[in-house]
């Protein structure tokens, strides 16, 4: 045989071999989707329309927030959802939550984490795997309890600048001067920039992914590409990326040059791309723009709600100012990183707050292997959705779940709360890396407001509505009546 025909044989092998291998994928791929849409058809959920399923329902805030108040006797125990021609299974009780989100082992991140690459890149947030992994356990030990001691001076500054902010105010929409307050605390703690800017791009940017997810042929790349969104989403990651690229030249410029001690994110950072090549520049850079992008709304929505609680519950604020008095001993003084660890019961009134408004009301993923769930079976690939809003309002967990009602959380009856019931910050070993530096910083800056002003419900905006979108907001604001607190 010449060599022609054994080189024509080899590379003809090849491709069949080929060929074989990518059809067997294709068909588990298909195998385990018509799993889940078998499984889907018998499932109990929502109302659907052709083609387009339950993407409609994720713009109604109200039927939205009538399902999560029902589920349990609607939907039990898991109920399913279509975006588009894509079934999700919706699972909400703590004990299938621990086997979903507990371990690695079950499941992922899954497409709709995808539309944020776009966005902020291969963060914490979207990446998966190994590299996930290794950010994670680089990075998580610049979020111990005794490194967030460094942050500690700006969120005090910034507080103190909200207060006086707010020092013209009578009835006002505290979203606006929240959202200013943990932008300058967040460029000031991941990027190191402590001087109040109005030039930076994270206070612009626009997410499309909801609006991609309410138009399922969106989610196709190659049709979003063609779209004027696909473009403003395109240069604004283009500004961001370069904004966040200037600033850690910068850094690296003056690294080391001073005496000064490392005391932002940025800076940590660079201190580990030292010690670890695989942590790139370009991993910083991603990095930097998920601290950024994630920290606005979900910590901004996570105040202002605060606010507005302790507003509504007069009783609830007027303990919340005994615990300050007492901390403070009537010393007309500011407030250390030391008297914060002492609020407890002003953490219980935020701990009260995400549970009837997790800033973060779906989390998304996808099964890597098949899991028994009662008597259903839900196969490897079917995409799962996680609702803290719906778990946080299960009556055989929380009763009374629609009550206000901060003791839920103190020390004698939150150890009967199931580990996976309450949920906010996730739970496991994707658990949100920051919840602790949220914490302190919306302790912070509450404890500063109240001290300062008593708070009530401004005349005319004393319900509360939802938008759902990636984060949950309050459609009109939050707007609350002012009076300074008489001088000591």
């Amino acid at each position: 045989m010449s060599q022609f025909n054994k080189e024509k044989m080899f590379w003809s092998d090849s491709f069949s071999n080929l060929l074989v291998i990518t059809i067997m994928i294709i068909l588990l791929y298909f195998k385990n989707y018509f799993k889940a849409v078998y499984l889907a058809l018998r499932l109990p959920g929502p109302p659907i329309l052709p083609l387009l399923g339950n993407v409609l329902l994720v713009t109604n805030s109200k039927k939205m927030e009538a399902i999560a108040i029902k589920m349990p006797e609607l939907y039990s125990p898991v109920m399913r959802i279509w975006i588009s021609m894509i079934p999700f299974f919706l699972v909400y009780e703590p004990k299938h939550l621990q086997i979903v989100l507990g371990s690695n082992k079950y499941s992922t991140k899954n497409m709709l984490y995808s539309l944020l690459h776009n966005f902020i890149g291969d963060g914490l947030i979207t990446n998966t795997g190994e590299k996930w992994k290794l950010h994670r356990k680089l990075i998580q030990p610049y979020f111990h309890i005794n490194v967030l001691k460094v942050y500690f001076d700006a969120f005090f500054k910034y507080s103190t600048v909200m207060v006086a902010d707010l020092e013209q105010e009578t009835d006002v929409n505290v979203v606006k001067f929240a959202n200013r307050f943990v932008l300058d605390v967040l460029q000031d703690t991941i990027l190191g920039l402590p001087a109040r800017t109005d030039q930076s791009p994270y206070r612009k940017g626009k997410l499309f992914m909801p609006y991609r997810i309410t138009r399922p042929w969106l989610l196709l790349q190659t049709l979003f590409k063609r779209t004027e969104f696909s473009k403003q989403e395109a240069e604004h990651q283009v500004l961001l990326r370069n904004y966040t690229r200037k600033i850690l030249e910068n850094k690296k410029n003056s690294f080391g040059c001073s005496n000064s001690s490392v005391n932002n994110l940025m800076e940590m950072m660079i201190e580990i791309s030292k010690e670890n090549q695989e942590f790139t520049e370009e991993d910083i850079i991603n990095e930097a723009c998920t601290f950024m992008l994630a920290g606005q709304d979900s910590i901004g929505a996570a105040l202002t709600f605060s606010l507005y609680f302790l507003a509504l519950h007069q009783d609830v604020q007027d303990r919340v100012m005994d615990e300050l008095k007492s901390i403070l001993k009537g010393a007309n003084r500011a407030i250390t990183f030391e008297d914060v660890g002492e609020m407890k019961y002003l953490e219980q009134c935020i701990k009260e707050t995400l549970r009837l408004c997790p800033s973060v009301p779906i989390i998304a993923r996808v099964l890597t292997e098949d899991l028994s769930l009662g008597k259903y079976v839900l196969p490897a690939g079917a995409n799962i959705l996680v609702a803290p809003f719906a778990t946080h309002r299960l009556p055989h967990v929380f009763p009374d779940p629609l009550k206000f009602n901060p003791d839920r959380f103190s020390t004698e009856n939150k150890s009967q709360i199931h580990p996976y019931a309450y949920i906010p910050f996730s739970a496991g070993p994707r658990n949100c890396i920051g919840y602790k530096f949220a914490l302190i910083e919306l302790k912070t800056v509450i404890s500063q407001i109240l001290t300062k002003y008593h708070l009530t419900l401004a005349p005319g905006h004393e319900k509360l509505n939802f938008s759902y979108r990636i984060t949950l907001k309050a459609k009109n604001g939050i707007w609350l009546r002012l009076r300074k607190r008489c001088e000591n």
